[in-house]
């Protein structure tokens, strides 16, 4: 607090640069005044000031004097609404609407129940709070922030009772809401079908006798196969749903993790200093290597993973990779070897980003796994249309049982060991295959334990010329050609818009924050931007309809989404709203950087074409 001053009832008023602060020493409760609650700003500078004459006091803010009356600002007392906005089930491949009250029913392969509970109190209603409990689920209260919605994934059957309560911003609880859950067991386990299986079996056990048994002995076996399968898809699909759950929630603090060790890199450190923050960094990018391949994994699962099919400079994309990978070899004391053909066309037609995705993956792990001798990539042309890629190291190999397993889901070659040794999740082979599978073509491997390992790529990439058409090149770190820019940041989190602020500002570029889509309207009618970096969940005036407001309103320069969200649907829905490119948090400097040149790039080469 910069100041303070007690009224004539005892209460305790502060100032302090994040709002006017109440303190009432009777209840021992605080409450803070800020914007949302109708003051012009938030920084109060100096103590508060009684004035004698009638009790009011006087504050001052960069925007103007505060005068108000104690008696009558005082957290509100009245028991809120609580109101079930919404309550939606995805049944098959349809959602369906579910009663906001009273009891609703679900079948057993009912997936993703989702509630959503509003308050009816809009006094800062940023800051109400809300807690869920299901009963029978949950052991304890489980606290939603500010949100108001929770999402059950599946729940076994079974009745439940989820109760929802919240408070508002003066700390008043409202009557706990309460909404029953039926979730019904499969066919097979009904009485009725389990009283027609047990007369199947008594009938072919009184006919058959010592025949039955025969065959009930291998149906138990073929019904263990099929169970213990079940259970085997059931526990991949639930890891896959945990990895991208997580992913989604852990991607704002994401980025203040790599965003100010980053920052943190570019201030004097001495050597310890600079270890800690380099191990920081690394196991900031390490988790986000992991949710980039939980995502990926979540997007094959619901089938929405898209591909470009689009020119691009295939000779610049080999160049970047083996540049990027021959100092990581030399690093560990291999060699890197690189043959690509005379016959291999600079320019071809395909996805560049899930190319590098693979190769990169193919690399890396070669080093990984190599400790002495050396690494390789050849590149040769197949046919018209196909392009192999072998990725070759004299690691350890390979033996009949780990290739076998080598494309699973969270496998490794040697399990728990390879885990525990070199790290990684075993997701990134598996990704890879699908990603080649889904571009239609294939991964094999050749290994011979104590030989090394030998990975073949080919993929279908036709030939294109560059006449006439727009070339992708690969972008790689360090070639991104930096200019000052004016760039508008509208993101609601302090911690999240501080990183991003600072990463950009240390790229050279001048940047104005605001926290919320008004603002974002205000600056750019009296201010011109380059790019501007908008957060799609905003306070009032979400980031897909503040782009639209600004495209309507003439706004012609490039919009970037610079989002937390994980699910497939949010790219697509950017780009329809009007957004020209799409980061996911978290974002490091390199990325914004490289996002931001594409941008650039791409509107001047718009604007030549149209000139």
């Amino acid at each position: 607090p910069n100041g303070m001053t007690v009224d004539s009832t005892g209460v305790v008023w502060l100032t302090s640069v994040r709002g006017l602060i109440r303190f009432d020493p009777g209840t021992r409760s605080a409450r803070s005044y800020g914007v949302r609650d109708g003051l012009p700003s938030q920084e109060f500078g100096e103590r508060p000031v009684p004035r004698i004459q009638d009790g009011r006091i006087v504050a001052a803010t960069p925007e103007g004097l505060v005068l108000f009356d104690p008696a009558v600002v005082h957290p509100a007392a009245g028991v809120p609404t609580l109101v079930v906005e919404s309550a939606s089930v995805r049944r098959a491949d349809r959602w369906v609407a579910l009663p906001q009250s009273g009891s609703a029913d679900l079948f057993h392969d009912d997936r993703d129940l989702r509630i959503v509970a509003r308050l009816l109190s809009f006094d800062n209603a940023g800051s109400n709070r809300y807690r869920f409990r299901l009963d029978s689920y949950d052991a304890d209260w489980v606290e939603t922030g500010a949100d108001g919605e929770r999402t059950f994934s599946q729940l076994p059957p079974g009745d439940y009772t989820l109760r929802i309560k919240a408070r508002t911003a003066d700390n008043v609880w409202s009557d706990v809401h309460t909404l029953g859950l039926h979730v019904a067991p499969p066919w097979w386990r009904t009485p009725w079908a389990m009283a027609g299986f047990a007369a199947v079996l008594a009938l072919l056990l009184w006919s058959l006798a010592d025949a039955y048994r025969a065959r009930l002995r291998q149906r138990h076996e073929l019904q263990l196969t099929e169970h213990k399968r079940a259970i085997a898809e059931q526990a991949s699909l639930a890891k896959t749903r945990f990895l991208a759950t997580l992913g989604h929630e852990v991607r704002t603090p994401m980025t203040g993790v790599l965003g100010m060790s980053e920052l943190l890199l570019a201030t004097p450190l001495d050597t310890r200093q600079r270890g800690y923050t380099q191990s920081i960094r690394r196991a900031g990018e390490h988790l986000l290597r992991l949710m980039n391949d939980a995502l990926d994994l979540a997007r094959i699962e619901s089938g929405k993973l898209e591909f470009e099919h689009k020119p691009f400079a295939l000779r610049t994309l080999l160049s970047d990779a083996i540049e990027l990978t021959r100092p990581l070899a030399e690093q560990h004391g291999l060699q890197f070897n690189d043959d690509v053909a005379p016959d291999v066309p600079a320019f071809v037609q395909g996805d560049c980003t899930r190319i590098r995705q693979i190769l990169m993956n193919l690399l890396g792990n070669a080093v990984k796994f190599t400790a002495q001798g050396a690494v390789g990539l050849t590149v040769r042309t197949v046919g018209a249309t196909t392009i192999r890629f072998e990725v070759s190291d004299t690691g350890p190999g390979l033996n009949d049982e780990q290739k076998s397993r080598l494309f699973r889901r969270f496998e490794q070659a040697e399990g728990a060991r390879t885990a525990a040794r070199y790290g990684g999740s075993g997701l990134g082979l598996a990704i890879s295959q699908e990603l080649a599978a889904a571009m239609g073509g294939r991964i094999e491997v050749d290994s011979t334990p104590g030989k090394g390992t030998r990975f073949i790529v080919e993929l279908p990439l036709p030939t294109t010329s560059m006449h006439g058409e727009r070339v992708i090149s690969a972008v790689a770190p360090g070639e991104v050609a930096h200019r000052a820019l004016a760039l508008l940041l509208v993101e609601d989190d302090a911690t999240v818009a501080e990183v991003l602020t600072g990463l950009l500002r240390a790229q050279g570029h001048h940047v104005v924050h605001v926290a919320h889509g008004l603002a974002a309207l205000a600056q750019t009618s009296h201010a011109r931007f380059d790019v501007a970096l908008l957060d799609l969940d905003l306070p009032g005036l979400d980031g897909l309809a503040l782009a639209r407001q600004l495209r309507a309103l003439g706004f012609s320069a490039p919009l970037l989404a610079v989002t937390a969200r994980a699910d497939a649907e949010a790219e697509p829905l950017a780009l329809a709203a009007g957004f020209d490119g799409f980061l996911r948090k978290p974002v490091t400097g390199q990325m914004l950087a490289s996002a931001i040149a594409r941008l650039v790039a791409d509107a001047s080469t718009e604007t030549a074409i149209a000139g």
